[in-house]
């Protein structure tokens, strides 16, 4: 499994080796003593007026001894440093559970040992980046947003200047798909001088800093992990509603969804954070996974129309995979700030849609067996661990499908 975790966080920072011993000393001793003795009982989830359904993992036809096992484990530690885990059916929670463990606040800091609970907000990392992709969708579907095949220097008269040779050709689906071309390494941690989203965010002029990078791969036609996509985005917005992403995605995405308790942190420049500020309660994290899952539907409400949801869930670019990932028959691939991956179990390939943060921030989609995971972790930067957030989709919930695996 480590090898898939490996592979599925390419959006996590690398992290040098002090980082790495000082991330494995904080996760391991407070996580594990803060716990309870591991005896979990199943209980359903309490029904609250969210807009959640509930349900039960009989009604569900989800195996209950592998679910209270799986919650064993991660009471015992296994899974390192867990907070939340929630699980639906057929559109139905079935499965909550929250869990105390060391965690931090990316803008304010370490906020030491923590008891999560329903009421409880949480980062999102860079989840926090498939948000602003839906908020352009809902601004496209407004016509605010006219083509997202719109070259993003019309948008941007006033840097035409780096509009150079197929520079110029870069368009809105471009940063949405983190296609552009651009010169760009997320590939150290984020505390990391060299990190180009560590430069970005200390840039005076985040949209300069982003369009002055060199092109390096003609537009569309490689994948490279690039929160400047995000910002641009955001920025798109703001030019083309007047609102900031903050404010917008309020009004349209986040009270439509009866999301009312959110915080969204921002940068040195006072702008919001696009592509990891975000900070929501599980459940509501979840309400943004049944929205996709719903086809841009929710209690009856079309708040993104279909088409744009089947194109952001759809795979617009491959993305290679490790030789030992390819030999599993493990594949990636990107939507709209959205990740695709699939994986061979038991002889048959299993497909998910899924968004992810630093950390082991997860909402899984397993739309061909209705189900949807919902995880949030405080692994931030945390690399080599034994077990994750998605290791408990492959140990945990797709078991509890009672679908035989080989491995």
């Amino acid at each position: 499994m480590q090898i898939r975790f490996l592979k599925i966080m390419r959006n996590l920072s690398n992290s040098n080796f002090a980082t790495f011993l000082i991330a494995i000393l904080l996760l391991i001793p407070k996580p594990a003593l803060s716990q309870p003795s591991p005896n979990y009982k199943y209980s359903p989830p309490a029904k609250l007026n969210d807009g959640i359904q509930t349900g039960t993992l009989k009604s569900a036809k989800l195996d209950e001894a592998k679910l209270v096992a799986g919650t064993n484990e991660i009471l015992k530690g296994t899974y390192a440093n867990i907070h939340s885990v929630l699980i639906f059916r057929h559109g139905k929670l079935v499965y909550e559970n929250y869990f105390t463990g060391e965690d931090v606040n990316n803008h304010v800091g370490s906020i030491g040992v923590v008891t999560h609970t329903q009421q409880t907000l949480h980062d999102m990392r860079s989840v926090t980046k498939s948000v602003v992709a839906l908020a352009v969708l809902v601004a496209h579907s407004q016509g605010r947003i006219k083509d997202l095949d719109q070259p993003v220097f019309d948008l941007f008269p006033e840097y035409v200047n780096f509009a150079q040779g197929e520079k110029k050709n870069i368009t809105v689906r471009h940063l949405l798909t983190m296609t552009p071309g651009l010169e760009w390494n997320e590939a150290f941690s984020y505390a990391n001088p060299t990190s180009s989203a560590f430069q970005m965010n200390r840039a005076p002029n985040t949209i300069e800093f982003v369009l002055s990078r060199k092109l390096v791969n003609k537009p569309g036609t490689t994948f490279e992990y690039n929160g400047g996509t995000t910002q641009l985005l955001t920025a798109i917005i703001k030019r083309a509603t007047g609102s900031d992403i903050y404010a917008y995605t309020t009004k349209y995405l986040l009270t439509p969804l009866g999301i009312t308790n959110h915080h969204w942190a921002k940068m040195k420049n006072g702008a919001p954070d696009a592509d990891s500020g975000l900070r929501l309660r599980s459940r509501d994290m979840a309400k943004i996974g049944l929205l996709i899952a719903n086809k841009g539907r929710w209690n009856g409400q079309q708040i993104i129309p279909k088409k744009l949801i089947h194109d952001a869930v759809s795979e617009h670019i491959q993305i290679p995979q490790e030789k030992e990932a390819s030999a599993l028959g493990d594949r990636q691939a990107y939507g709209y700030q959205i990740w695709k991956f699939s994986f061979v179990e038991a002889k048959k390939r299993v497909h998910l849609i899924e968004l992810s943060g630093n950390g082991g921030q997860k909402v899984y989609i397993d739309q061909a067996n209705n189900v949807m995971a919902v995880i949030t972790a405080g692994n931030y930067d945390a690399r080599g661990l034994k077990k994750s957030s998605f290791d408990i989709y492959l140990d945990i919930v797709y078991p509890s499908l009672k679908v035989k695996r080989n491995r």
